[in-house]
């Protein structure tokens, strides 16, 4: 923006730049009657983004002043946008009447916008929207967050932390839109997420760092004071404050839908990093980053919003208690069996909205009548759904049903207060949406209406007869009120008490002081109801956010019910079986199946796989075969299986014994991050690195093609030193795929190492995938067999072939053709003896690793000769 001279600036442009100023970083939505206006380079940036208009306007500089606009009633649409596009926005309201303005309207920043804090998702949006905060202090850390359209709020706290992994792999199961740090983080891990994920970050400190003062102030913005527990949290508290202080900004009364501030031990839960997130394709597929073909995609068919989300989180939390676990899959083990109880709970919650973000909008006073019609029909199907559990010959629901609160208060009280329209009312500033007989007070001034209509319609009868003129109207528009209308043929009947108002090119409009004194009194008194219904709207919706304790209690309850039916609906759908969980660090998986590429390929064409590994012998499985077969997979399948289990969901398998893991870790894929500068190689690296410095005994790790990023001698010996590893010191439950045949020989020295290989059928060149893993190495690779499949023309694979040939001979040939050189310098009868033992000696037979040691040892002893 080229510098402006203010003081050439017309008054209100001054007040807008006088706010700019103070908002340089973000784009300004400057309410100008029914529209927000941006000006300048923000007009400039906006029309660009959001594909609309841009014109320009006189702001008394001299020159045209870039403009462009958006309608008030449409701004949260546009405002998201530009959110999503990473954009900051500043909404600058009108905080007085223009009517009663003397001069210059007020305005003043009413909230600001940013990922963490828009307010109004779009609709198709289920997903929570998590604003996180995070405050450290040396090595210690408190992460609170919140998701200001649910009301859901959760803190955590880590103490003396010397692994920053452990903080990364929180944040990634919170996957915030927005994070705010009371200090810039000199921690390149996770800096380097934040960018590679494109989330919001800025610095924002509370000023106070008073523990008692913020427990106190924590305490009254929420309903349920905190614990004493958690009031010893300190580092919670001061990053929960400093979250709470970021979102009241420019929030004067509290947000009665955040109701709780919730303590979660992180070390409750499954660990796992992001990149396995990644690779397990948990809730976003990795070729095209949706949400299709993922483990969400099969197991997500919840009927509400409030349920989908809750299954979302269970994903990123698995749990670690067994108990709790089980009391999960107990009741879907009951659903499972009951089909037509499934049907009848899935009849009542296809019916319900999304109660949590409908609560949101009622608390940060945002809520239409539309709004309030939708949760009223919501509650009207909950006695129904509370009836139902209550019923049931099942203690673990019939307990919720029990707690669950049927809202019938609230039904009964939007029911008698709003008025169903079509199309429903979505503004509350233009009358006819209070229905009749819910205010004495409205009625009667809507009565007054209807008899100034009454006395309205009288006065043109009369003015008919008494003009005989039958055509005459009177009529009403906006800009001019009320008028008497004749055509141009019956001007000249017009009596002289007629006073003109408007010509038009057929017919000319007039107005009476009778019919003055007779609109007036229908004015007021529209006016007057209009105001009332506001007045009366504005009340019920503050009343309702006042119950939202109640409404907030139900839907976690609606929401965890959803959950396990989807569940138990999945398990019964693609015959699932209820994982059992056993105390002997062991995981033993009969047919087990990946629950996504068994949806792709058809069930009945997935071969499905054991698993049985754990046994102090059996901690690490290398496995070999050739690229396509099904190794990733498998190995996926298992870590997929386990992450289920300890959903509580049921899994893909006829058998599942397994123990608690208290992580799952892979590295799996060759990818490269250049932004951070880093190779394949550099990334592979990284990885396994977090994965030794995190996996414990109880872990269970995948390892696909470890050491391939590099030269095959480098690779072959990282790949060795990680297998001793974890073999000798972590001792991790390990699944290992590797091109590596040498590594299979590890097996004879460590006794907790065993060999799988993929099975394959080869006939005439060609290559037929069994996908079945069993006992025992494969010899090769057969890459080019493989190549062969994908269509590589027979000319290349010739030649590949020949070259394949010529290197798994080469050391050979090198060997016989130094021999022969030493052996023409040697003199002494030595010389017949090696010819002979190398003439009688089999080296077709050999491998070329076994004919490279043997002439090496007959090289060796020529040379000693020689040197004699």
């Amino acid at each position: 923006m080229d510098k402006i001279d203010k003081a050439k600036l017309t008054p209100m442009m001054q007040q807008y730049m006088s706010i700019k100023e103070q908002h340089k970083d973000a784009i300004l939505f400057y309410r100008l009657g029914d529209f927000y206006e941006m000006f300048f380079d923000d007009a400039i940036l906006a029309s660009k983004e959001l594909g609309i208009a841009l014109t320009a306007r006189n702001s008394g500089s001299g020159n045209k002043t870039p403009m462009c606009g958006i309608p008030q009633h449409v701004a949260d649409s546009y405002l998201n946008r530009l959110v999503e596009k990473g954009h900051k926005v500043v909404v600058v309201d009108q905080v007085e009447d223009p009517r009663e303005a003397k001069g210059l309207v007020k305005r003043q920043v009413t909230h600001i916008v940013t990922p963490g804090t828009l307010r109004d998702l779009d609709g198709d949006k289920i997903d929570n929207n998590f604003l996180l905060a995070i405050y450290a202090y040396g090595n210690s850390y408190g992460l609170s967050y919140i998701d200001i359209t649910t009301g859901e709020f959760v803190t955590s706290e880590f103490l003396n932390i010397n692994n920053e992994r452990i903080i990364l792999d929180y944040i990634a199961k919170i996957n915030p839109s927005e994070v705010i740090i009371n200090e810039v983080l000199n921690i390149k891990l996770i800096n380097d997420y934040f960018i590679q994920k494109h989330i919001y970050v800025s610095v924002f400190d509370s000023e106070n760092k008073d523990i008692p003062e913020n427990i106190k102030r924590i305490n009254s913005l929420i309903k349920n004071k905190l614990s004493k527990e958690l009031e010893k949290k300190y580092f919670s508290i001061l990053s929960s404050a400093m979250l709470l202080d970021y979102i009241y900004l420019y929030q004067d009364t509290p947000l009665e839908h955040i109701i709780s501030l919730d303590y979660l031990e992180p070390y409750h839960y499954m660990r796992m990093d992001p990149s396995t997130r990644d690779n397990l394709e948990i809730h976003q597929s990795l070729y095209d980053k949706s949400k299709q073909n993922t483990l969400v995609s099969v197991l997500d068919k919840t009927n509400t919003a409030m349920g989908s989300r809750k299954l979302n989180s269970w994903l990123e939390f698995p749990l670690l208690d067994v108990d709790a676990i089980n009391a999960r899959l107990d009741i879907v083990a009951y659903l499972k069996d009951q089909l037509r109880i499934r049907n009848r709970l899935e009849g009542y919650l296809e019916k319900i909205y999304d109660l949590e973000r409908l609560l949101s909008k009622i608390s940060y006073q945002r809520a239409n009548p539309k709004d309030l019609l939708s949760l009223k029909y919501s509650i009207e199907h909950i006695p129904n759904l509370k009836v139902q559990l209550e019923t049931l010959d099942f203690e673990p629901l019939q307990k919720m049903g029990k707690s669950m609160d049927d809202l019938r208060d609230l039904y009964t009280l939007i029911d008698a207060a709003i008025l169903e329209t079509e199309p429903v009312k979505i503004h509350i500033t233009e009358g006819n949406i209070i229905k009749k007989g819910f205010s004495k007070e409205l009625d009667e001034k809507k009565h007054g209406a209807i008899k100034g209509k009454e006395e309205l319609a009288a006065y043109e009868s009369r003015l008919i007869k008494d003009t005989n003129i039958k055509n005459l109207k009177i009529a009403y528009t906006n800009n001019i009120g009320y008028f008497i209308e004749l055509t141009k043929a019956n001007i000249d009947l017009a009596p002289d008490y007629f006073i003109r108002r408007q010509t038009l090119k057929n017919s000319e409009r007039y107005y009476t002081d009778e019919l003055n004194k007779i609109a007036d009194r229908i004015l007021d008194s529209q006016s007057d109801t209009v105001d009332l219904e506001y007045d009366i709207f504005v009340n019920l919706r503050a009343h309702i956010a006042l119950m939202a304790s109640r409404i907030k209690m139900t839907t976690d309850l609606i929401a965890t019910l959803d959950a396990l039916l989807s569940f138990a609906n999945v398990a019964s759908n693609n015959d699932y079986t209820r994982p059992v969980f056993n105390n002997e660090d062991k995981i033993y998986i009969k047919d087990g199946r990946h629950p996504v590429v068994e949806q792709v390929v058809e069930r009945v064409n997935f071969i499905s796989n054991d698993t049985d590994i754990g046994a102090k012998d059996n901690r690490i499985q290398l496995i070999t075969g050739p690229n396509m077969a099904g190794k990733s997979t498998y190995m996926r399948q298992v870590a997929l299986i386990i992450l289920m289990a300890q959903c509580g969901s049921f899994v893909p398998a006829s058998g599942c014994n397994i123990s608690i893991s208290d992580a799952v870790y892979t590295r799996i894929g060759a990818s490269d991050n250049l932004a951070k500068g880093e190779s394949t190689f550099m990334v592979e690296m990284n990885e396994m690195s977090n994965i030794i410095a995190n996996s414990t005994e109880k872990s269970f790790v995948v390892l696909d093609e470890v050491g391939r990023g590099t030269s095959t001698n480098d690779g072959l010996s990282i790949a060795v030193a990680i297998v001793e590893h974890l073999s000798q010191h972590i001792k991790a439950k390990t699944l290992f795929a590797t091109h590596f045949h040498e590594l299979t020989q590890i097996t004879d020295h460590l006794d907790n190492v065993s060999n799988l290989k993929v099975e394959i059928l080869e006939e005439d060149g060609n290559l037929v995938f069994l996908r079945k893993i069993m006992p025992g190495s494969a010899d090769r690779s057969y890459g080019i067999e493989v190549a062969k499949l994908s269509g590589l023309p027979d000319q290349v694979l010739k030649r590949a072939n020949q070259i394949l040939k010529s290197m798994d001979n080469k050391k050979v040939d090198f060997i016989y053709e130094k021999s022969d050189q030493l052996f023409m310098n040697i003199e002494n009868l030595e010389k017949d003896l090696l010819l002979r033992e190398l003439a009688e000696t089999d080296l077709d037979n050999m491998t070329a690793k076994e004919a490279y040691d043997y002439l090496y040892q007959v090289q060796k002893k020529a040379g000693d000769l020689f040197d004699d």
